[in-house]
This record gives structure tokens, sequence and C-alpha cells, in this order.
């Protein structure tokens, strides 16, 4: 089965660096396939034939151990993941609308949690959020950096987030 490993928290303003070479080098060595990596932020793509449960723990004692300190670790499946494409909850014309406050940032994405979350939307001042089980898709009209509404979300669960253009990269490398 083919897998995606979402790091949260390496290679972010020059804290717990990790070279992608070396995560992937460390996947290898722990017998995963077609290991391949995605940008500086902790994406790792993989083939094996255990479940979730039989190497998740695996993975992180072995992270550890290679570069001294732990992060969370989340996984989806390539189904996930295409599940996650194609059940985006905003239309076109939100999605444009938020562009059209300012062209320069980046307004969609998708946060990752280990756990089910209660479905529900939440919204604040030019931003939204709808949490779909493991997956909180949020749309912003500004800077995530300027959200208030992030902080509740982190609250939900432990989330790491990934831009919507990085979300559609991935799903098209678990196809390939």
């Amino acid at each position: 089965m083919r897998y995606l490993a979402l790091f949260r928290g390496i290679n972010v303003g020059g804290k717990n660096v990790v070279k992608m070479k070396e995560l992937k080098e460390l996947f290898s060595e722990l017998g995963f396939t077609d290991v391949n990596s995605y940008i500086q932020s902790g994406n790792i793509l993989f083939t094996t034939d255990k479940e979730i449960s039989d190497f998740s723990k695996e993975i992180a004692e072995a992270f550890a151990q290679r570069f001294g300190f732990s992060v969370p670790i989340i996984y989806r499946t390539k189904t996930e993941m295409l599940s996650i494409r194609d059940r985006l909850p905003f239309t076109a014309a939100e999605i444009a609308e938020a562009e059209r406050q300012d062209p320069k940032i980046v307004h969609l994405y998708v946060y990752f949690s280990t756990a089910s979350m209660t479905p529900q939307e939440i919204s604040g001042l030019g931003e939204r959020a709808v949490v779909k089980d493991k997956d909180i898709y949020y749309l912003t009209e500004q800077s995530i950096r300027l959200s208030k509404l992030t902080a509740k979300l982190n609250k939900l669960a432990e989330l790491t987030a990934r831009n919507w253009k990085t979300v559609l990269r991935l799903t098209a490398l678990l196809e390939e």
C-alpha cells in the first residue's frame, strides 16, 4: 500500500532541521520501498505491506534516534488523500473570492490530524474551517499568520497543515 508521512514542525524557521535525503535514507533502511520526498517540510511517500499500527512506532523511534528529537508524524493512505482532494467543501467561487483579497498569499490549506474530530464548521472574520473526520479544510482571505481561527483549530487535535497546492501535488505523486 502507498502511504504519505507528514512530519510536523521540521525545517520551520531554522529549527528541527532534517535533510530530506537523510529522512528518505531512514525510510529505506527501515525496509520501505518507493521512498520519495516532496519539498523540505517533511513529506515522505513510501510503499509497504504493513498497516500504520505496525510501523508508526518503529518510524517514530528510528526518527528520534537518528535526528535527536521527536515530532508528531501523521499518516495518510493514497485512498485517504484522494478522498481529501475530492471532497473539498469550498466552491471555486468561494476560493476565488478569498484569492481576490490578496493574490500574493496562499488562501487554502488542509490540516491533518491523527484522531477523528467532530464534524463542524468554524468561521471567523474572513476565514472558515470545515472539519471532516481527521482533516480540516481551511480557507482564509488574509495570511494564515494573521488568523484568529487557527488557534481554535489547534485545540481540536494535534495537527499539521499543508497548503492546497502541496496537497494536490502529494496526491498526484501517490497516484504515480
